[in-house]
């Protein structure tokens, strides 16, 4: 029996070994950055050190017993936590990517989280009796819950790559860096790939992200320039003119000419009438009548949003997995503008707001497994360079429902005004002289594209912008 115990004992010692962690004491891992994320992470060999570079911001992690003389740390937290809790979703999502769900014993409203994986009777209200119970918040403000709280980027001022690379700040608190690394480095590859196979489309569509906003009565609509919506569009392959964000917000007639040579818009505004969000959508943003409008988006009926995944009280997943999988939010926007590119790719996150349906997806065993996650697997993507753009004539039909009972965004007259509008512009190429010439001629190719999508009553192209400096 004392050497079945001896051989345990050693055996167990080898294993921890192996893992770099030493009886008694505790080693980090180092890794690189592969972007500019906004912190830093300074290895030594008894603590380690995360610095927020974006808030000022410094938290000292270590194994045993606090380092002492070291200068310049606000806060000091003892790794590896086992209980944390959340103030926003990006948080959960970054722990269920990592496989540390079971972590999450609090939150800031647990009726708010989609990930169907957690047990929701371990979930409490982070209140200030329950933060005594965790060991680090993870929260928008690095001041919120005193020296728990430890602040995640929330705004879009991020790029999508550099706001994901935030699951290795996250993995810190676990000493899991080699496994977020190893994560990241798989993200950024099939997103960067994506990119990629995107440059070589020979006709790039516009398309902007839009907002409407009311502030104290007052409409405010917007065009959307943040890095986050800009690189996305950008690594799609889509064109727009961000130059022309309004510096007065609240004229509508500037700001539906400043969108309306677009192809496509990808809406985040605040809707509320669900089951009518596209008429909701339509009088906020003053169109009255989109099928007369003469203005390409509303033609093919492409408006779209980013909450088609939702839990079943409706509350919208992409704030907590969508900023974790930039890659699949690129194929998203792609598959909407480029549905040739990938045919088998399933849009999570993307929903069609053209019509009178919304068809919204609840987060379920059908479409998340919690023993093999979707969001922490990723299939490689194959570099190609012969992409060069769906063909006009291609209709995408798999995720548009059969909007039966059209609204006023309908597709049937607007389908023959459309030919009609193509054949007058055709004519009007052949006729014009030099530049004015090729002007026409692009944009009778760009009605060609939405004649087919209106005919198909789905819209298919994918959003891609080659190079930023075309929104400049």
């Amino acid at each position: 029996m004392m050497r079945f115990s001896a051989l345990a004992l050693s055996t167990a010692v080898a294993l921890v070994g192996n893992l770099g962690i030493a009886l008694g004491d505790c080693s980090f891992d180092e890794i690189s950055l592969q972007t500019t994320p906004g912190f830093t992470i300074t290895i030594d060999k008894e603590y380690k050190i995360l610095e927020d570079t974006i808030a000022k911001v410094k938290y000292g992690l270590y194994c045993d017993s606090q380092p002492k003389g070291v200068d310049g740390v606000d806060k000091w937290f003892k790794v590896p936590v086992s209980s944390v809790g959340v103030r926003v979703p990006i948080a959960s999502g970054f722990l269920e990517a990592l496989g540390h769900r079971d972590a999450l014993t609090a939150a800031d409203s647990p009726g708010n989280l989609t990930n169907i994986c957690l047990d929701a009777s371990k979930i409490k209200s982070l209140d200030s009796d329950e933060q005594a119970n965790v060991e680090v918040v993870f929260s928008s403000d690095a001041a919120s819950d005193g020296d728990k709280s430890v602040r995640l980027p929330t705004d879009d001022s991020l790029s999508p790559l550099q706001k994901a690379e935030w699951i290795k700040f996250v993995a810190a608190f676990f000493n899991d860096e080699k496994s977020s690394d190893s994560l990241f480095s798989s993200i950024s590859d099939a997103y960067n790939c994506h990119w990629s196979n995107l440059q070589n489309v020979a006709q790039q569509p516009h398309a902007y992200w839009i907002q409407y906003a009311d502030n104290n009565g007052e409409p405010s609509y917007n065009i959307i320039d943040s890095s986050y919506q800009k690189s996305l569009l950008a690594g799609a392959g889509a064109t727009n003119d961000t130059s022309k964000a309004l510096d007065d917000s609240s004229d509508l007639t500037k700001f539906q000419n400043a969108i309306k040579d677009a192809d496509f818009v990808i809406d985040q505004t605040n809707l509320t009438e669900y089951g009518k969000r596209a008429t909701e959508w339509y009088s906020k943003f003053g169109y009255s009548d989109p099928q007369n409008s003469g203005v390409s988006f509303l033609l093919s009926r492409n408006i779209w949003r980013t909450d088609k995944y939702t839990s079943k009280s409706g509350v919208s997943n992409f704030p907590e997995f969508g900023y974790v999988r930039p890659d699949l939010v690129l194929q998203d926007i792609i598959s909407v503008i480029e549905p040739t590119y990938d045919a088998g790719h399933t849009r999570r996150w993307m929903l069609w707001l053209g019509g009178t349906n919304e068809d919204t997806v609840a987060i379920d065993a059908d479409n998340y497994d919690c023993s093999s996650p979707w969001i922490s697997s990723v299939t490689k993507c194959t570099a190609r360079s012969d992409f060069t753009g769906s063909d006009p004539d291609t209709s995408d039909s798999s995720e548009k429902p059969d909007d039966s009972d059209k609204d006023n965004s309908g597709s049937g007259s607007s389908g023959r005004t459309g030919k009609i509008v193509g054949g007058v512009v055709g004519a009007f190429v052949f006729v014009v002289l030099g530049i004015v010439g090729l002007h026409y001629f692009n944009r009778h190719r760009r009605n060609a594209r939405i004649q087919a999508l209106r005919q198909s009553d789905f819209g298919g192209e994918g959003i891609n912008l080659h190079d930023a400096r075309r929104f400049s």
